[in-house]
């Protein structure tokens, strides 16, 4: 059943930053005055950055769910996809393109776009984080629920070391 919802919220939440990511792009090619489209990028940039990130927070506690009932770890993985796949649409496709864009019309003065290094930066702590949650859950897992797995098996009472004593 988590899977499922898991997939269902994993759907909307990628249907959704679709959508956010398509108004914040069609907003560059806009034949409207270079103020109104900067205004209007950034303010469907801001949202579709707020949503990313409470939806991959959603996304990872749906993800935790489904690792502590399952024991498999492709939901929180998947998580860290959806986030990534954004984080390179965003500032890898569409700050580089909105740079270039204000460069043109005179409305940013930088030299260099810094935008794919934080993507880079945000992309590795995102890995680290979902990691080290992977690591806790699991632990957190093996010593609250009892594995019949891990159990030591109690060696035989006549081992060939006593019989040569005896």
């Amino acid at each position: 059943m988590w899977n499922k919802i898991y997939l269902i919220s994993l759907a909307a939440a990628v249907v959704a930053i679709g959508i956010l990511l398509y108004l914040s792009g069609s907003w560059l090619g806009s034949i409207t005055k270079p103020e109104d489209v900067e205004a209007h990028y950034n303010f469907y940039s801001n949202i579709g950055w707020t949503f990313a990130l409470i939806s991959s927070l959603v996304l990872l506690v749906l993800g935790n769910v489904v690792l502590w009932t399952t024991g498999k770890t492709w939901a929180m993985w998947s998580s860290l996809a959806y986030f990534v796949v954004f984080v390179i649409a965003q500032t890898f496709w569409l700050e580089n393109s909105f740079f270039r864009y204000k460069q043109e019309n005179n409305l940013g003065s930088g030299l260099i776009s810094w935008s794919p290094l934080f993507g880079v930066v945000l992309v590795i702590l995102a890995t680290i984080i979902v990691f080290f949650n992977q690591y806790l859950v699991k632990r957190m897992q093996d010593k609250m629920l009892p594995a019949e797995a891990q159990a030591v098996e109690s060696l035989p009472e006549e081992s060939p070391i006593n019989e040569d004593r005896g």
